[in-house]
Parts: C-alpha cells; sequence; structure tokens
C-alpha cells in the first residue's frame, strides 16, 4: 500500500483545497512528477489527470493520520469506491519520481474518471506543459 500522495492541482501548497484539507497535517513535501495528460477543467476551477504519457508535474506529500486524512480526501474528490462509475475521480497508485534525486516511489495519485457521464462533459483545456500551477499564474497575469 502507498503511503503518500501524488498532488497536481488545489491540494498543491499555497492553493484553495491545501488550506482546507492538509494544512497542519503535511509531515513533507517534495517536488515530484508521474506520467499522464493533464486539463483545467473551465467550468470547475480544477485541474483533471487522466492517463497518458506526458510528465504532470505536482508535489508528493506525507500525511499524518494517514487513513484517516485519506477518507477525507477522498470525499473532496468524490471518490465512491475503486469500482463506482460514480466516482469523480479514481483513487489509483502510480509510479512518481522525485525531481531532486530522481528516486521513483509509488503514490496514490486522484486521476479523472472517464467512465463518469458527468466528466464525460467537462469543458476541458489542455495544459501542454503538464504544470497547473504554472497555468493558473498565467491566467492570473492575463486577469490584471
Amino acid at each position: 500500500m502507498a503511503e503518500k500522495i501524488f498532488v497536481y492541482g488545489s491540494l498543491m501548497k499555497d492553493f484553495f483545497n491545501y488550506n482546507n484539507y492538509l494544512k497542519g497535517k503535511v509531515k513533507s513535501t517534495t517536488l515530484a512528477k508521474t506520467k499522464g495528460k493533464l486539463y483545467h477543467l473551465a467550468n470547475r476551477g480544477y485541474p483533471a489527470m487522466v492517463e497518458g504519457e506526458e510528465d504532470i508535474y505536482g508535489e508528493l506529500i506525507e500525511i499524518e493520520d494517514f487513513d484517516i486524512n485519506l477518507r477525507s480526501l477522498d470525499g473532496l474528490e468524490n471518490y465512491i469506491d475503486e469500482k463506482s462509475n460514480l466516482n469523480e475521480y479514481n483513487r489509483v497508485i502510480k509510479e512518481v519520481e522525485i525531481l531532486e534525486t530522481g528516486e521513483k516511489v509509488k503514490a496514490y495519485v486522484y486521476q479523472f474518471n472517464l467512465k463518469n457521464i458527468n466528466n464525460r462533459k467537462a469543458n476541458t483545456i489542455y495544459i501542454s506543459s503538464g504544470n497547473w500551477r504554472e497555468y493558473m499564474e498565467s491566467q492570473e497575469k492575463k486577469a490584471i
């Protein structure tokens, strides 16, 4: 079982869901990447990662009271169980690479569930950089 979580969106440090769900509960944060394909959900205001071979950048986190806090994150991500087509995101185990060392570890990742009918209708914007933080910062600059 993985004991770490790779986050690539609103659960990263300094974003709204980090403050609501993780602040004060994180033991360590490390810059990392995994493989996938990244989109911004324009009608929802957060990202979605699907299967792919592109680098997706984010943070590898260790949290206190792992099982309790993982259940809380499951609620945020609308994850019911591994077989449910109603999941907004599926919780999967993926290989994650730590940027500083190149070390590869297994971690939980919330991946957008394309079997969910509502998700198939989502208004998506492809993020070619694989970096949602950079994408959001560029959007803020455009708004100024």
